[in-house]
């Protein structure tokens, strides 16, 4: 089992403890980053922010933008070989899936935790496609200016459990509804908040002060919501740490 730091929502600058966290992770001091912006179809506004703000945590950033190029599977092997951390980038994870499905970067990726070669994260997007299904507003309308809040099932299944990330935003209590027909528990993830995975322990962080995070089961006809004890990620103990789930 790998490594993952699955981050529910936020701006660069609110995440910043989080996305230090990840470079910990990576046991580099100045590690290779590997962005892929697909679910954001490789917006180049949000390729420079990215970039801007993990140089400025002393990483070198190269980008996937599967938009522009159509890579190889021996390219993209290679720019997995060469990171030290994946990140994955927020918006449409429908899109996200399906492209990656396409170019078989999905299975470069699990090949990739199961090794534990690397450090696979992400934010949004980034953050549901690594669990088995999830519900939030990755999916874009096109040409209109709201988004919908979908349900998305086969995802990549690192792990087996249903995901909530932007939970703080009210529509999105439509995943409660869902989690119903999966027979899965849930995360239930406020913005700011992270589920992190370091082989078989797990550990839920938090950025900033104000955020939450449940844990979600369908019991006796209806489900129970639990709060999850949160650490603040500039104040994990060691390697070893872990959240127990209430």
């Amino acid at each position: 089992m790998g490594r993952i730091v699955a981050i529910s929502g936020g701006t660069l600058e609110s995440t910043e403890l989080l996305n230090k966290h990840i470079i910990k992770l990576s046991n580099k001091s100045n590690p290779n980053v590997l962005f892929v912006p697909t679910a954001s179809k490789d917006d180049a506004g949000y390729i420079t922010s990215f970039t801007d703000a993990f140089n400025k945590l002393g990483a070198k950033v190269e980008t996937i933008a599967f938009s522009k190029k159509d890579y190889s599977e021996e390219e993209l092997q290679r720019l997995v070989d060469w990171a030290d951390v994946v990140y994955v980038g927020d918006g449409n994870i429908v899109w996200l899936i399906n492209t990656w499905r396409k170019q078989r970067f999905d299975e470069i990726l699990y090949r990739a935790f199961t090794s534990d070669s690397l450090v696979l994260s992400g934010i949004g997007a980034g953050c549901t496609c690594w669990f088995n299904c999830g519900y939030s507003n990755s999916h874009y309308n096109e040409g209109k200016s709201d988004w919908n809040y979908i349900w998305s099932d086969n995802l990549l299944d690192m792990h087996h459990t249903a995901v909530c990330p932007h939970y703080n935003e009210a529509a999105i209590k439509g995943f409660d509804r869902h989690l119903v027909d999966t027979g899965l528990p849930g995360f239930a993830l406020e913005d700011n908040t992270a589920f992190t995975q370091n082989g078989d322990r797990s550990l839920f962080l938090k950025s900033v002060e104000n955020a939450h995070a449940y844990y979600l089961v369908y019991l006796g006809g209806e489900i129970s919501h639990k709060e999850i004890k949160l650490v603040k990620a500039d104040q994990v103990q060691d390697d070893n740490q872990v959240t127990e789930l209430p």
